[in-house]
């Protein structure tokens, strides 16, 4: 379902202590699993060597396609293509592409254990590339949740996850897991398949609106959602199917500015679903015109919603807030074709360090924590 001096030896699970008369610098990056060390050491003259294995029941001779390197901090991680691969993963959406992600998650598997709920690939890019259309997706692998608008369903095994693993993400930019829209992907695990949404592509007259799969379109909120969707509280009926609206976005709302909503949060079975106000979903949009802080728009649907209506309509969220699963882990790794130099390492474990707080920064952006209210977190790391 659619919905983003330590020698390493390739693909194994020794651990190769060198001392060196002269060493290389260590290069890191993001991505987040299990607990190996991968260094590139270049113009090194061994002294001697001494070997160890990790304390770990993998097949510590399991080989691999790709060649990772774990950040010393033990949160982040790299996963290095060939430039040929690398260029196809980038021009052919290698990540959309079933087959080549298969091969990628599989291969990862032998390196970090099987213990995550979530895996971000982030590309080693400035920005998203052009060929490229999206700044992030996520790909559903199971989900067990019932009351969320579809069956559950579950493709861990041809990933080689027994059953652990939730989804995987790409995000193709660098800093695209502090700026956005990691937590945008993140709530597709969950939404929106639950109301059958309305959109339309631009402002105009005589406009006929269109089904807006996995988001919220003109749909309102407690705030503005993640998912897209206006702040309820500034709905104004003008009249005659007319209505005004703060501005908004159908999409999204602004990447990691803004938190998760009341039906996000129930969704995601963060709150119960007597904390979700009463909301508003318009559809068969007729016109739209866009003021400076302001829409307005004529709607010949409007359908509310409240606690109750939303169980009749999907029946109870099972399990419930009580009993659900609030603390994730999430491996974090950076797809590339060069060795991360220290300052992108820097960047990729600063940004998943935040990411994971779970605590206030008291800044404009929303880490996983805070976009939750406190209710949900995240352990990134091996």
């Amino acid at each position: 379902m659619m919905h983003f001096g330590l020698l390493v030896i390739k693909g194994y699970q020794k651990l190769l202590l060198i001392i060196f008369k002269r060493k290389s610098m260590i290069s890191t990056l993001i991505t987040s699993s299990t607990t190996k060390f991968i260094v590139i050491i270049k113009n090194i003259i061994p002294v001697f060597l001494l070997l160890f294995f990790s304390c770990n029941d993998k097949d510590v001779n399991s080989d691999t396609v790709f060649d990772y390197t774990l950040h010393t901090n033990n949160r982040v991680a790299s996963l290095k293509m060939s430039s040929s691969d690398y260029d196809s993963w980038i021009n052919e959406d290698g990540f959309a592409n079933t087959e080549s992600r298969l091969k990628v998650v599989n291969d990862l598997y032998n390196v970090f254990e099987d213990q995550y709920d979530f895996i971000f690939f982030i590309l080693n890019e400035p920005s998203i590339p052009e060929n490229l259309f999206y700044y992030g997706k996520l790909i559903g692998i199971s989900n067990s949740v019932q009351g969320l608008g579809f069956l559950p369903y579950d493709n861990s095994l041809q990933y080689g996850s027994n059953g652990k693993l939730k989804a995987v993400m790409q995000l193709t930019g660098l800093e695209y897991l502090k700026y956005g829209p990691a937590l945008h992907e993140l709530a597709h695990q969950w939404a929106n398949f639950a109301l059958s949404t309305h959109s339309v592509d631009a402002p105009g007259e005589d406009l006929s609106s269109y089904l807006y799969t996995g988001h919220w379109g003109f749909t309102g909120g407690s705030t503005p959602g993640q998912l897209g969707g206006f702040n309820q509280n500034t709905l104004i009926s003008n009249g005659n199917n007319s209505y005004s609206v703060e501005s908004f976005g159908p999409f999204a709302n602004g990447g990691n500015s803004v938190p998760y909503n009341e039906l996000e949060l129930y969704l995601m079975g963060m709150i119960d679903v007597s904390s979700v106000n009463d909301f508003d979903m318009f559809t068969e949009i007729t016109s739209l015109s866009v003021n400076e802080s302001t829409f307005d728009f004529t709607a010949a649907q409007r359908t509310t919603y409240t606690s109750s209506s939303l169980v009749d309509l999907l029946g109870q969220r099972v399990p419930g807030n009580t009993s659900s699963q609030k603390e994730f882990n999430l491996l974090v790794l950076v797809i590339t074709k060069e060795s991360l130099t220290n300052e992108e390492w820097d960047i990729v474990d600063a940004n998943a360090e935040w990411f994971s707080k779970t605590e206030s920064d008291e800044t404009s952006l929303y880490n996983f924590w805070e976009a939750t209210g406190g209710q949900g977190s995240l352990k990134i790391g091996f």
